[in-house]
Order: structure tokens, then C-alpha cells, then sequence
């Protein structure tokens, strides 16, 4: 989009270890959010469609926009609560026991962690169509999407997954441990990443550079 060579560009996502996450697929009654509270990370798009869905919210950050986000909340009328940080077990507790993970991004992810982590845990993820999100949201399988910043869209989407049954809404979040099982793994990553490196002419660990000091007589 920026006008950079297509060919210069290599895409290689992030990876999780699944086996370290414990999951749970059967859904709570609550939606959830984790992270940064600022602007770019459109919680406040969040909290309106919640309200509007008239679903519960569960929050977990902190960040420059917290104060202003909670006055947007009681504003709005919504079931919203903020836990503020929480972090370690406690988090994977509040994602495991979530209906479904939101990740309302307003500007460009790469390939967030959140979601890799969301579907570890065996929950589906409502992402903003923005930046890296829908490369790993799959629509109908492992979640759904909206246009960022779009607020009736995502409240739509919030509606459909509290009133989908139950076994459906499982039915995604084993989809999605699966996918992040078998695609996002740390062997792909490792494979890729050397590919690339190979590619572009470098060696691993250093052979080739050695090599090169070695018939010039320097030390590696």
C-alpha cells in the first residue's frame, strides 16, 4: 500500500507453543478484551458496539486512554467492567472462561499475539479487517471480522456470537486451537526463517562469514 517492492517483503508470522496454553471450549458470557488502552486500539469502538449489542464487556490493560474509556462506559449504559493489569495465570483465566476474544485494532497489527494466544486457549476472536488481523482470522471458522472503526458492524458481530448456541461457539474455538496448533508453530517459523536467510545468501550460524574471514586471514 506504501509503494515498497513486493518482492522485498517476506511474510512470516509470529508463532505460540499451544501446548503451554490449557483450553477451554466451552463459552462464558462475557466478551473480552486484553490489552493497551490508547486510541489506536479501539476499545472505545468496543465499548459502544457492547452497549449497543447489549452484551457483557470485560476489560483487562491500562493505558493513557483509561480514565476517558471508563467515563465512555458509564455513559454508554453498558455492562462493562475494567479489571485493570492483570497478568499470568489470572489473564488466561479471564480469556479461557470469555464467550469470545475482541480485538478492535483502529491501526495496523502486524501478526498480534493476542489472537495466537485467544485461539491457544480455545476461543474464537472477532477482529478489525486492519493491518495483519484478517491474515489470521478465519471468517466463520475461527471467529469473525468487521471493518475497523466500524461500530454497528462489530456490534453485529458481538450479537451473532451471544446468540449462537453454545456447542456452536465451542465448535470455533476448537477450530481454532487447531489452527494455531498445526499453522502458527515455532517448527514453521524456524523453517521459514532459515529459508529466507538461505535465500538471501546468509549461512546459518555464521559458516559463510567464517569462511569468508578464514581465506582473508582474519579472525571470525
Amino acid at each position: 500500500e506504501w509503494g515498497w517492492p513486493e518482492q522485498q517483503l517476506a511474510y512470516i508470522p509470529n508463532y505460540v507453543d499451544a501446548a503451554a496454553y490449557t483450553p477451554r471450549y466451552e463459552p462464558g458470557d462475557y466478551f473480552f478484551y486484553f490489552g493497551r488502552l490508547a486510541m489506536e486500539k479501539g476499545v472505545a469502538t468496543l465499548i459502544r458496539a457492547a452497549a449497543q449489542a447489549k452484551v457483557k464487556l470485560r476489560i483487562a490493560g491500562t493505558g493513557p486512554e483509561g480514565d476517558a474509556l471508563k467515563a465512555l462506559a458509564a455513559e454508554a449504559g453498558g455492562d462493562v467492567e475494567f479489571l485493570g493489569f492483570v497478568s499470568g495465570e489470572s489473564l488466561w483465566k479471564w480469556v479461557r472462561e470469555a464467550r469470545a476474544i475482541v480485538l478492535p485494532s483502529e491501526w495496523y497489527e502486524n501478526a498480534p499475539m493476542s489472537v495466537l494466544e485467544a485461539y491457544a486457549c480455545g476461543k474464537p476472536v472477532i477482529g478489525a479487517e486492519i493491518g495483519g488481523i484478517p491474515e489470521m482470522v478465519r471468517a466463520g471458522e475461527t471467529g469473525l471480522l468487521f471493518g475497523s472503526g466500524r461500530t454497528d458492524e462489530l456490534a453485529d458481530c458481538m450479537h451473532r456470537l451471544a446468540a449462537m448456541p453454545d456447542d456452536a461457539v465451542a465448535g470455533m474455538g476448537r477450530a481454532a486451537r487447531q489452527y494455531v496448533s498445526t499453522t502458527f508453530t515455532h517448527q514453521r517459523y524456524l523453517n521459514e526463517m532459515l529459508a529466507l536467510y538461505a535465500e538471501l545468501g546468509v549461512a546459518v550460524g555464521g559458516t559463510q562469514r567464517s569462511k569468508q574471514y578464514k581465506n582473508r586471514g582474519e579472525a571470525a
